[in-house]
């Protein structure tokens, strides 16, 4: 205790960035995920085919992969991004591919019989996703989002590789300082416990309350 009291604020000042971080992927990925998933059930092909490819790739490379490839392979090319905005950028499109195929999911799990009722009501395409399929889909897209931004949470200690400040990077620096790593490192776990647990929690409840008929 006599080296964890003296290392909290730190470590909660890491914790705070880690927020941080999570929140700006959470609005970014999301945003982009929502756009792309509703293109992936989109009656054109062709624009279905092309974001599914891209999304299937983007999910198929792991989270650490393209953490290397936006902050030391884009400045190849020319492009050179701060440690925070790369650490945002990489994830965002990490968030935005699995969100995509939660969209989709969810989309996709409506029975055909809503489309043609509204159909033969008269809505469009465009009317019918909205009014119609879209808030029976949004149900069924909660509990795995919220599980997916548990995972988010938890993958921003990735960011520390590259130099982000957060809580595995304070963690570490701390270590590096007190050379003791054992009660460093349990204190970094209580706290994405801390941060985690909840949201756990959360699409458990969601999955259980909105599973009801």
């Amino acid at each position: 205790m006599s080296v964890l009291w003296p290392s909290l604020p730190y470590l909660l000042r890491g914790a705070a960035s880690t927020v941080v971080l999570a929140l700006a992927v959470l609005v970014v990925g999301s945003a982009l995920g929502l756009a792309l998933g509703l293109l992936r059930v989109v009656p054109w092909r062709v624009a279905a085919g092309a974001v599914g490819w891209a999304v299937e790739v983007v999910r198929a490379v792991p989270l650490l992969l393209l953490l290397f490839f936006v902050f030391f392979g884009l400045p190849a090319l020319g492009v050179r991004i701060p440690t925070f905005p790369a650490a945002v950028l990489a994830m965002s499109l990490w968030m935005a591919a699995n969100t995509a195929e939660v969209v989709r999911g969810g989309v996709q799990s409506i029975p055909r019989g809503q489309y043609e009722a509204a159909r033969s009501l008269g809505l469009g395409w465009l009317r019918t996703l909205r009014f119609v399929i879209l808030p029976q889909a949004m149900r069924r897209m909660l509990p795995p989002f919220v599980g997916l931004c548990t995972i988010l949470v938890k993958d921003t200690s990735l960011a520390a590789i590259i130099g982000v400040f957060e809580l595995t990077r304070a963690a570490q620096e701390t270590i590096e300082r007190t050379l003791r790593s054992f009660e460093i490192y349990g204190a970094a776990a209580v706290i994405y416990f801390a941060l985690c647990f909840p949201l756990t929690r959360l699409a458990a409840r969601l999955e259980l309350r909105l599973g009801r008929p």
